[in-house]
């Protein structure tokens, strides 16, 4: 029995082997030690910058002294996100209007699940025609109802209360019909039709 296992031993392939698993080994755990320290400083800048948040600042001045581009997206959102928020409570709308373009057009590229996805994209939407009526953005709002592949309820409405602020009456009433022929309850159809002009 110990011959064969030092004639297995000995034998080249069993000792590449070991190697080979050896230096697999060694080469994860380095690599997992760099994606760890990686995201440390990934987490410790995100702190850093909400600190600045908490700090009495002019939205304005953050956006421009901060760097608030991640390479975790999840960050990155939050970040700007706060950052929209804080513009929106000093009265900086066209600062919010661009921190929430922005966000829209990078949640197609990211990995967010599908139904998160969608959330994030209606919250998102709601915001950016809100403000492109508080605006005066009239062809922009236009522009984003168009290009958007939204399917829900929410964007509906949300679009027919663009139409309707800017006095497209037709187009908001078409936008409400959509609304309302959707998949909804009776009570929520009825509120929306006392919205139709």
């Amino acid at each position: 029995m110990l011959e064969q296992l030092e004639k297995f031993l000995k034998n080249r392939y069993t000792i590449f082997s070991i190697v080979a698993v050896i230096l697999i080994i060694i080469a994860v755990n380095v690599n997992s030690y760099f994606q760890n320290k990686k995201n440390e400083s990934e987490f410790l800048r995100f702190v850093e910058i909400n600190d600045a948040f908490a700090i009495e600042g002019a939205a304005s001045d953050l956006s421009d002294n901060l760097n608030l581009n991640f390479e975790n997206f999840g960050y990155e959102l939050i970040a700007k996100s706060i950052l929209a928020k804080k513009s929106l409570d000093e009265g900086n709308q066209d600062l919010a209007y661009s921190i929430y373009t922005e966000l829209y057009s990078s949640l197609s590229k990211s990995n967010i699940d599908s139904e998160t996805l969608k959330i994030m994209q209606e919250q998102f939407s709601e915001n950016i025609l809100r403000l492109t009526m508080e605006l005066d953005l009239y062809e922009s709002g236009e522009e984003f109802i168009n290009k958007s592949s939204l399917d829900s309820v929410r964007f509906f409405e949300i679009s027919g209360d663009f139409y309707k602020f800017f006095e497209n009456f037709d187009k908001a009433n078409e936008w409400y019909n959509k609304a309302i022929n959707s998949d909804i309850s009776e009570n929520q159809k009825d509120l929306i039709r006392l919205k139709l002009i």
